[in-house]
């Protein structure tokens, strides 16, 4: 069976209205009737009249589209679940946030990679979108290319994600035995997790996929983009979450985990095995790698790690000049800015803290400092704007 198109709304009938016209542009492989189904989550019982007039009317010419009016009101959260749930039904769904539109692609990249990856238990999801900031530092991110059209990470997808059903199997078992599965109880997790609101999906699948040793695949190009409109989450409408879309390309390269030399962490630090695959001075090193300098003390177990932190007695170093950071190990690039050093050489002290702030701030930014001049203009600009709206 196809995979279903899975939408949870709420009361935003204008972004409803935006994906769905994405959704009908697309293109479909020419044998496949698609199975839509959009889950009004109501307020009181009552599901927003301007919502359910816009999944009513919608004329949807790929497949069969079903509307599921909740009686009682789920909250984002609940409405995740019984979204999830739905691969009972259809075997494997695609699930998208309705404040996102798709690709012209998007479908035949989730049935490749759902049908690649239908057995490989290390993978827990499919991610449809590609992140172009790390979320932690908000730095550009960029992953190591190899041969393949994905990477792998321990983050799950924010914009656009499908399951199997085994996959949603296996996370709701976690789900059932770790009680609520709260980011908050795992402290391999940057605390930046514990702080979501109690109403939001994203860290317990990241949890689950760090407690269990799973990835999400993610695409190298986009195949949804997000518009962060304001809502539940979002007082004013956000660009976060922006990013090119995919066009044209309808057949993906893939491989598996152990032969990719792009996957990544929780932290979205490239893993110690891809860096020595690449990397031949550090094959002999038992090491962490901390390049985007968020791990913490309690995250770092190895003996050496491979860090932009200030430390003393450094082993080796390397210039912080190409792009992405750990291409200077691979290309072996003579300088400073990244460290390999023992554990305990790190300096954690606030001045070091602010010197490496500062190498990365110079580093991701190229250099390029606004005049002063010019960032009061900008900063009078939107002062001044807000008092219009």
């Amino acid at each position: 069976m196809p995979p279903a198109i899975v939408i949870p709304a709420y009361n935003r009938p204008h972004t409803l209205t935006r994906l769905l016209t994405s959704l009908e542009a697309a293109n479909y492989p020419h044998d496949f009737k698609v199975p839509l189904v959009i889950s009004v989550d109501p307020e009181n019982g009552v599901p927003n009249q301007s919502v359910r007039t816009v999944a009513e009317s919608f004329h949807w010419s790929h497949g069969s589209k079903e509307i599921v009016l909740h009686k009682e009101h789920l909250g984002l959260l609940q409405n995740f679940y019984y979204c999830g749930g739905l691969t009972d039904k259809y075997g494997s769904i695609i699930f998208l946030e309705d404040d996102s539109i798709v690709s012209p692609v998007f479908y035949h990249y989730a049935i490749a990679s759902l049908d690649y990856f239908e057995h490989d238990t290390r993978v827990a999801g499919i991610s449809l979108y590609r992140y172009a900031l790390n979320g932690y530092t908000h730095h550009p991110f960029e992953p190591l290319s190899d041969a393949s059209d994905v990477f792998f990470m321990q983050v799950s997808s924010i914009v656009g994600q499908a399951w199997s059903r085994a996959q949603w199997i296996e996370f709701q078992n976690w789900r059932v035995a770790n009680s609520t599965g709260k980011a908050k109880a795992n402290k391999a997790l940057h605390d930046l997790w514990s702080k979501f609101d109690a109403d939001d999906h994203f860290p317990i699948l990241t949890n689950y996929l760090v407690s269990t040793e799973r990835y999400y695949i993610f695409p190298r190009v986009s195949l949804t983009t997000g518009f962060g409109d304001a809502g539940t989450h979002f007082a004013n409408e956000t660009s976060y979450f922006q990013v090119p879309l995919q066009h044209g390309q309808t057949s993906f390269r893939f491989q598996n985990i152990e032969n990719s030399s792009s996957v990544y962490d929780s932290f979205m630090e490239i893993l110690p095995r891809c860096v020595k695959q690449l990397a031949v001075p550090l094959r002999d090193f038992d090491f962490d790698v901390d390049l985007n300098a968020t791990k913490g003390p309690r995250h770092l177990k190895a003996d050496y790690v491979l860090t932009t932190r200030a430390c003393a007695n450094p082993v080796k170093t390397f210039a912080l000049a190409m792009r992405p950071p750990e291409a200077n190990l691979i290309f072996k690039v003579d300088g400073t800015g990244i460290n390999l050093c023992r554990r305990s050489d790190i300096r954690w002290d606030r001045w070091s803290e602010f010197q490496t702030r500062k190498r990365l701030h110079d580093y991701f930014s190229r250099g390029h400092q606004s005049g002063l001049k010019q960032t009061f203009i900008y900063f009078l600009f939107d002062f001044i704007n807000r008092f219009k709206r």
